[in-house]
């Protein structure tokens, strides 16, 4: 979607107006989902995620103080959201891991769909708001609150853990 249109609708929205809110998910909703999923790799928490991105976008909508920000704005919203859910499953965490990986062993593919999900938290994030979702370095330190250097310590070690995790599944 087009900077400029994106501004008009946000303006509507800001004043309101519930169908140009509307149109702004929508033009955002399937590299939200996709980003969410990423990060949850759960269908039913990212429907979660999704949905609660919308309330607390439109409930906050009023508060966005540049309109051109929208895009990084909600996308903050939604990596909050999903950090939020991660925390709630850290007690299931572990066996998830374990069946997480006992699952990407059976298949024996070439998949780095497959090999991302095993990263930690802290990398695959980055990775998934830089390479999938388009975001920048200074956009990703903005989202997560971190420093540009962090965010870039955690890109090239993300990398360099993914690739050698390709390297294994490809061997192996």
């Amino acid at each position: 979607m087009q900077k400029n249109v994106d501004v008009h609708l946000v303006k509507k929205a800001k004043k309101g107006n519930s169908q140009a809110f509307l149109e702004l998910c929508i033009a955002y909703q399937d590299i939200l989902y996709n980003s969410a999923y990423k990060i949850l790799l759960n269908d039913e928490d990212v429907a979660d995620c999704m949905q609660e991105t919308e309330i607390r976008a439109w409930q906050k909508i009023t508060k966005l103080k540049k309109e051109e920000a929208f895009n990084s704005w909600i996308f903050q919203i939604m990596t909050n959201i999903a950090k939020d859910i991660l925390k709630k499953r850290t007690a299931n965490a572990e066996s998830e891991e374990r069946y997480m990986s006992d699952k990407i062993e059976t298949y024996n593919t070439f998949d780095i769909d497959q090999e991302l999900n095993r990263l930690e938290e802290n990398y695959r994030i980055p990775l998934i708001l830089y390479y999938y979702a388009g975001f920048s370095i200074k956009e990703i330190s903005e989202q997560l609150k971190i420093s540009v250097n962090t965010v870039k310590t955690r890109l090239a070690r993300g990398k360099l853990k993914l690739k050698i995790l390709l390297e294994e599944s490809n061997d192996g």
